[in-house]
């Protein structure tokens, strides 16, 4: 079999990604386990060079990140790879993360898996989407217990 080496770039443009403010917010250990992640990924680079970094709160079944795409149109202009810290940080989205790998301008790379290559970044897409509808299942199945012993649900400061 032929394997085609992967060029890669030493210019990084960085996303970083929680679901909701809930989990913390900007300032979050969520946020600071991806900067540990993604600093431990550079060191291990020849010459990394940061050309920027995104930040956003939004979940990652939401296609339309405005920090995202600022990421991916610096990663185009710059020639620059984009790094996320785990391909769920990403999306949870197989179609979506197959779409980016498609893009000619856009070299995805995953500090937590430093080696991986296009075929391995999707198959831990295909993992990441079958995760996002177990954690579904469980968060349904736990409200539905929790109704049960009668926990109320919503803003209690909206009028019915």
């Amino acid at each position: 079999m032929n394997v085609k080496s992967v060029e890669t770039t030493s210019k990084f443009v960085l996303y970083l990604r929680i679901s909701t403010a809930k989990s913390g917010g900007i300032d979050s250990n969520g946020i600071a386990a991806q900067e540990r992640d993604l600093n431990i990924f550079l060191a291990g680079q020849k010459d990394p060079v940061t050309v920027g970094k995104f930040v956003e709160v939004i979940s990652g079944a939401c296609n339309e990140r405005p920090q995202l795409e600022a990421a991916l149109n610096l990663c185009r202009e710059t020639g620059s790879s984009l790094l996320v810290q785990k391909v769920d940080r990403l999306s949870r989205d197989v179609e979506f993360v197959a779409r980016l790998l498609k893009d000619k301008q856009i070299q995805l790379r995953v500090a937590n898996l430093p080696n991986a290559d296009n075929f391995q970044i999707h198959l831990f897409a295909a993992l990441s989407s079958a995760e996002r509808e177990f954690i579904s299942q469980r968060t349904k199945a736990a409200m539905a217990v929790a109704k049960l012993k009668g926990t109320k649900f919503g803003n209690p400061n909206i009028a019915q």
